[in-house]
């Protein structure tokens, strides 16, 4: 979906007594994430009374995502030189040592398959941390000039309407530009584990990404 809305104002240009036409467009459209980043963090600790390790966590992640379909080659170290993290705990002078990874995905379906996973075998630290899209730099393109050419479109038929013609652009201005950050409705996947509902039945859920660009754009009147 691409939306388009624009602005505009005529005046002269009292320092070289130029006429012209003040003309805001802006432009955005929505897109579903297909770049999904997951951050997993594994801490030794005690399950059922038995010691859970690293390294026994870290064979059982990547199992789990080869039985799920997902190539480990997916799964990167996070924020690390070396494969385990130490660091002083607040309330204790001990090292808490930590291996934390970045796991990337592309769906909805990915992200549901892997929260299920990682609660099977009991890894709890885990969230989206970020979306994107992996044709986001053409996206930009795209709305980028779908926003000056609503600008364009708008002068010239305002400037019809008196009679007059739209000359060269004498300035162009971006303005007003962002692309949204979104994450994953975590309560979806909470219901999933509380009901035991298939995947299918109880899918998690992106708001999409909106990419929005305005341009004010001086022109002549000719």
């Amino acid at each position: 979906m691409l939306f388009a809305a624009i602005s505009a104002n005529a005046q002269i240009d009292e320092k070289n007594e130029v006429p012209f036409i003040n003309v805001t467009g802006t432009a955005e459209k929505e897109v579903v994430p297909d770049i999904i980043y997951i951050t997993i963090s594994l801490a030794d600790k005690v399950v059922n009374k038995d010691n859970y390790t690293i390294t026994a966590q870290d064979n059982k992640l990547k199992e789990g995502l080869r039985s799920i379909g997902i190539d480990v080659k997916n799964l990167a170290l996070s924020g690390a030189s070396s494969d385990i993290v130490k660091r002083k705990r607040k309330d204790k002078s001990v090292l808490d040592e930590r291996k934390n990874y970045v796991l990337k995905v592309s769906s909805a379906t990915e992200v549901s398959k892997v929260f299920e996973m990682l609660h099977t075998i009991n890894i709890d630290e885990a969230e989206v941390a970020q979306t994107d899209h992996t044709q986001m730099e053409s996206l930009r393109k795209e709305v980028r000039i779908s926003a000056i050419k609503a600008a364009k479109d708008k002068a010239v038929y305002l400037l019809e309407a008196i009679g007059e013609q739209l000359g060269k652009p004498l300035m162009i201005v971006e303005e007003n530009s962002y692309v949204t950050s979104t994450l994953l409705y975590q309560t979806n996947v909470v219901n999933r584990y509380d009901g035991g509902e298939s995947i299918e039945e109880n899918e998690p859920d992106f708001k999409k990404l909106k990419i929005k660009f305005s341009y004010n754009i001086k022109y002549s009147i000719t």
